[in-house]
């Protein structure tokens, strides 16, 4: 054959040197190393976008600080104090910390989860509370309502979600929030009931309290 003529010349390993088949398994090498590139890129954004959606949700984290729990304990507290449930620091949620070394169980901990309240970290509360210090409006999540006896109307609300957040740290709609009540059980006020339900509860608070006053004259 003439020299300028298009062949393969076979090498001294008999294989292919200016063939295709020697740069075959290259290429397909090249092509799987873009192709799980790819799928690592797309695989990662999927991580963020999921992680993202999980943060919109639990902005804070989940968590389960259980207000039913902290209604347990609130009422524990009441049955040791003549009815009364805690009161008497200079903010309310100072008075709701007394919680915290008067209930056996509330110690350590479990105790300073609930008292955080889903938004404020464990370790910021726990370490007040550890130096014999009360909680302050920025360490406890909780709006509680001091001042009340476990023998009031029990559709008042001990306490809420100072941000709307669900049962496990949900953002709820916003406006909405988690309250418990005197009774122990605990619902969901929507934003546009919040109005209505606050001015009920001054109603309800107004009437223990009267009723109070009265049985405290007899």
């Amino acid at each position: 054959m003439e020299d300028g003529a298009a062949v393969e010349r076979i090498g001294e390993s008999g294989g292919c040197v200016n063939g295709t088949t020697a740069a075959r398994p290259a290429l397909v090498k090249k092509r799987i190393r873009r192709a799980a590139a790819w799928t690592g890129v797309v695989f990662g954004l999927l991580i963020l976008l999921a992680y993202g959606v999980w943060r919109q949700h639990f902005p804070y984290g989940n968590s389960h600080c259980c207000d039913l729990q902290l209604g347990t304990a609130v009422r524990e507290y009441a049955s040791i104090y003549g009815g009364y449930l805690p009161a008497g620091e200079k903010t309310p949620e100072a008075s709701l910390s007394i919680l915290y070394g008067t209930v056996p169980w509330f110690n350590g901990p479990y105790g300073a989860n609930l008292l955080r309240g889903k938004i404020v970290p464990e370790a910021a509360v726990q370490a007040r509370l550890d130096q014999g210090q009360r909680l302050t409006p920025e360490t406890c999540g909780w709006h509680y309502v001091e001042g009340l006896r476990d023998d009031d109307d029990g559709q008042i609300a001990v306490c809420w979600d100072k941000v709307g957040l669900d049962h496990f740290g949900g953002l709820l709609p916003d406006g909405s929030h988690t309250v418990l009540y005197l009774f122990g059980n605990h619902g969901t006020i929507t934003a546009e009931e919040w109005p209505n339900f606050l001015d009920e509860q001054q109603r309800l608070i107004a009437k223990s309290k009267a009723a109070r006053t009265k049985a405290h004259k007899r």
